[in-house]
């Protein structure tokens, strides 16, 4: 298997993983193309393999994800191949997740209601109806004994492989949409890639309208916790399940490895 390039269907190698038997995927909203390679069934300790395979990437050309999706299984998006056509990444060298977020930011709060609608602005305190800009990045994160206590909590789930850069490169690199919010995944992607850079935080898992990241590099203090809620807030429907305040998301961010976003 070249770099770069997708599994064939049946049993894997990667470098000294094993995995089960899978399969490839198909943009099925789209031409047919090659999304995806993804395995039949659960794999145990998937946590653990996620790491080991995130670790040969640079060898592999490919990203791991776990499986998530609808109602509890793994048929939609998965097995169903709900995935449109790849977007081209070379997009994001003119998109910026500054842009992205102010914009989304500036949709949800624009009109005169918003600015008379006391309720909502408490949703925004202590911020106002402008975007506060990206949060500063985190310096300091858990040692490499601490990410693997967290991945060791993870239960078994199927694993997939993508071919991509990076794991912030994995959304549009399927086809994958979580909301008719978005053209395509492009801006999503922009975002998880300031998130990678600022704090440590790759992508995870991938479900049908929703997607994990683990991050090495959380904020430790509510204040730092205030100003990434804010970019939460305005990158997704509900963050950390079903939070939709500032103040409730950074509560919820101190110290937490695991980010969780979810779309309507």
């Amino acid at each position: 298997m070249a770099s770069n390039e997708l599994p064939l269907d049946g049993e894997l190698q990667v470098g000294p993983v094993r995995l089960p038997s899978g399969r490839r995927l198909h943009a099925g909203f789209g031409s047919g193309t090659p999304v995806a390679w993804v395995t039949h069934d659960v794999v145990p300790d998937a946590g653990r393999i996620w790491s080991q395979l995130s670790g040969l990437h640079a060898q592999s050309g490919l990203v791991p994800i776990l499986l998530a999706g609808l109602d509890h299984t793994t048929t939609r998006p998965w097995d169903e191949e709900e995935f449109e056509d790849p977007a081209d990444v070379r997009g994001l060298e003119h998109l910026t997740a500054a842009e992205v977020l102010a914009e989304r930011w500036a949709g949800e709060t624009d009109g005169g209601e918003a600015e008379e609608d006391e309720e909502f602005r408490d949703m925004l305190a202590p911020f106002g109806l402008s975007f506060p800009g990206l949060a500063p990045a985190e310096p300091v994160g858990m040692s490499p004994e601490q990410v693997q206590g967290v991945l060791s909590t993870l239960p078994a789930s199927r694993i997939g492989l993508v071919a991509a850069a990076r794991p912030a490169d994995v959304p549009p690199a399927i086809g994958w949409l979580a909301s008719d919010q978005f053209d395509d995944a492009l801006p999503i992607a922009a975002v998880l890639r300031s998130w990678e850079d600022r704090f440590g935080a790759r992508l995870l898992e991938v479900g049908f309208a929703q997607i994990r990241l683990l991050v090495e590099r959380p904020p430790a203090t509510i204040e730092a916790a205030c100003a990434i809620a804010a970019e939460h807030f305005a990158f997704c429907d509900e963050a950390q399940v079903g939070l939709h305040d500032v103040g409730q998301i950074a509560a919820s961010l101190v110290n937490a490895p695991i980010w969780t976003f979810w779309w309507d």
